[in-house]
């Protein structure tokens, strides 16, 4: 009986013998983290190749470095070789079914290389999708979705396609401070300039807020908030005013601490908030 060398064992299914295969498996492998890992210290070498449309970039490299990887292990894999030129000769049917199964995940694909070139919004934007009530701040941007984390700490997946489509509001794109606008309704018959007075003691007091005033605007007396009567509702006077803060978690405090201290100083000061009552009458017959 002839005795079979080893490099010869599994040469039945592997093109060029088992160990052979597989040493060939990790050579390729250790080459391509090799590559990947070169591609992600030269990325990270500069503060603007850190930017979003560049980790895009190295994640596509990165993609397709390991799948040139991959084909050509399996590629010494004798069935998958012939099935392979197989279906390289077959017709163009399979190329459509393909084509069409892919069809979602390609478009995904190109949306999110969209976005990052040219970054509506960033990893770290707090976004919200007004069409499908969903508010949170965005945690990563991935080839299929977008991972969006809600105030309540859910995550959303939302596919690039829809993202690149969707009407997006960005409650932080390219801004030095953040504005929310705070409604406070008061009783007809109020002293008005006394409600305008609390509420920007109450704005003034909170620590979170920020007063963006340029040296000019305080020299003309331009008031460190800016206080209008919306209109006259149908229970009330309704006044609205901003709360301006360095960044969008203070402006949550901020107002929290405002509508605090404006119902303190609003009861202590004899100034009722109107609220809805419904009158009941019963006819005794």
């Amino acid at each position: 009986m002839e005795e079979m060398n080893i490099w010869e064992i599994g040469s039945d299914i592997f093109t060029n013998g088992a160990l052979h295969t597989a040493i060939y498996a990790v050579v390729v492998l250790l080459v391509t983290k090799a590559v990947t890992v070169l591609v992600k210290k030269a990325f990270a070498r500069h503060s603007r190749t850190r930017t979003m449309p560049f980790e895009y970039l190295r994640r596509m490299i990165t993609f397709i470095l390991y799948t040139v990887a991959v084909i050509s292990i399996l590629a010494q894999v004798k069935v998958l070789n012939k099935l392979g030129l197989s279906l390289l000769g077959a017709t163009g049917a399979l190329t459509v079914i393909v084509g069409l199964a892919a069809q979602v995940t390609f478009g995904n694909f190109i949306s999110g290389f969209i976005l990052s070139m040219y970054q509506p919004f960033k990893v770290g934007d707090f976004i919200s999708l007004p069409e499908k009530a969903i508010a949170g701040r965005v945690k990563e941007i991935t080839f299929r979705h977008t991972k969006i984390l809600s105030i309540e700490n859910a995550e959303y997946l939302i596919p690039n396609s829809l993202m690149d489509s969707a009407v997006i509001e960005n409650r932080a794109f390219g801004q030095d401070y953040y504005k929310r606008l705070i409604h406070v309704s008061v009783a007809y018959g109020s002293d008005v300039e006394l409600v305008k007075k609390l509420i920007t003691d109450a704005v003034m007091s909170a620590p979170e807020y920020l007063d963006v005033r340029t040296e000019a605007e305080k020299a003309n007396n331009v008031p460190p908030v800016t206080i209008r009567l919306e209109e006259f509702g149908s229970s009330g006077l309704e006044f609205v005013f901003f709360m301006v803060s360095a960044d969008l978690a203070d402006s949550y405090n901020g107002a929290s601490r405002i509508r605090d201290t404006l119902l303190k100083e609003f009861k202590e000061h004899g100034i009722s908030i109107p609220y809805q009552t419904v009158d009941v009458n019963i006819r005794n017959e």
